[in-house]
């Protein structure tokens, strides 16, 4: 079934596309002859496309777990996962004619987008994964959609929201309290948590890069393909520069599943996460935190059988009361 979009505006024309097209057809708005801004009409599209990409990301939480568990090195595991979603996407990008340009803008805006949002912070995630249990990992995203407003309003110069400074408030107490002794982590996991705390500010720079840096004839997929290209590249850097390992001391059925399984959400994922940002900008995109942090602990609980106590869900509560806030902002992009 094709599935059809229709806009509001003076669009060059609605689009009716097979799944593929709708990843590699570029939608070119024509100027707006009332003033307005273009908004996209059919709701549903944009909410099935967020449900499905958090559904899609919220499972590489337990992933990342399981393969630290199965001996991956965390930058390993990282590069293998993005050459793999990156050389399937790049073989999607070739049989459909859509190359992979290789200008300085697009070389930029490859590494950059894909160091920030996969190479670095999913390497700094599954580094951490041994020490925390995938269900408070996953709530780190919770404070991404605070800061790609913050780091949007800085842009822009001008202050944030009374609701976003409210929000981060409550993103901060809900940090405390997982961070508090004896309440949600396990004794030494603080500085563990800690430092994943570094992966959403990455994600936030990421959300907006993904507006500032894109090439604007880029497609979904080349750019998909593109920045798993680029988050490989700095992995491999890194890796280098570490002196790290390229494989696990094993390479069997324990070790090949996680990797599969992190490929092919990262290649779903990639693909929808541009094709998202491009159809309702990266504030709103942040909308999909929501639908992740759930995916990520229902998925966290079905394969690890996770049962968060009483302080995580509080804390959880306020996170989210932090995202709802923030998103609801008048600095956000909508």
């Amino acid at each position: 079934m094709p599935i059809t979009t229709h806009f509001r505006g003076n669009w060059k024309s609605s689009t009716n596309l097979y799944p593929i097209q709708f990843f590699t057809h570029k939608i070119v708005p024509k100027k707006n002859t009332q003033g307005g801004v273009v908004r996209i009409q059919s709701r549903w599209v944009e909410y099935g496309l967020l449900l499905l990409a958090a559904s899609i990301y919220g499972g590489i939480f337990p992933v990342n777990r399981i393969a630290s568990n199965a001996g991956w090195p965390s930058l390993s595991f990282t590069l293998m996962q993005s050459i793999i979603a990156a050389l399937a996407l790049l073989a999607i990008s070739l049989l459909k004619g859509r190359r992979i340009s290789m200008s300085r803008a697009n070389i930029v805006s490859y590494v950059v987008i894909g160091g920030l949002v996969q190479g670095l912070p999913i390497g700094l995630l599954v580094h951490v994964a041994p020490h925390l249990d995938s269900s408070v990992l996953t709530l780190v995203l919770c404070l991404s959609p605070i800061l790609t407003l913050l780091i949007g309003s800085i842009s822009k110069r001008k202050a944030p929201d009374k609701l976003t400074i409210a929000g981060m408030i409550l993103g901060i107490l809900g940090v405390t309290l997982i961070a508090w002794p004896g309440s949600v982590l396990a004794d030494g996991s603080v500085l563990w948590f800690a430092l994943a705390l570094i992966a959403p500010f990455m994600f936030a720079l990421a959300n907006n890069c993904a507006v500032w840096l894109r090439p604007p004839a880029a497609t979904s997929i080349v750019m998909a393909t593109g920045t798993l290209l680029g988050a490989s590249f700095v992995v491999f850097f890194l890796m280098i520069v570490s002196n790290s390992p390229f494989l696990p001391p094993t390479l069997e059925e324990a070790q090949i599943r996680p990797l599969l399984l992190a490929s092919g959400i990262n290649a779903f994922f990639f693909l929808l996460f541009f094709r998202i940002i491009e159809l309702i900008g990266p504030a709103r995109f942040s909308l999909f935190n929501y639908l992740a942090v759930a995916a990520g602990i229902i998925w966290s609980m079905i394969v690890f059988g996770e049962m968060p106590g009483a302080m995580f869900w509080l804390a959880t509560l306020l996170m989210l009361a932090g995202m709802h806030l923030a998103l609801n902002a008048k600095t956000r992009d909508a």
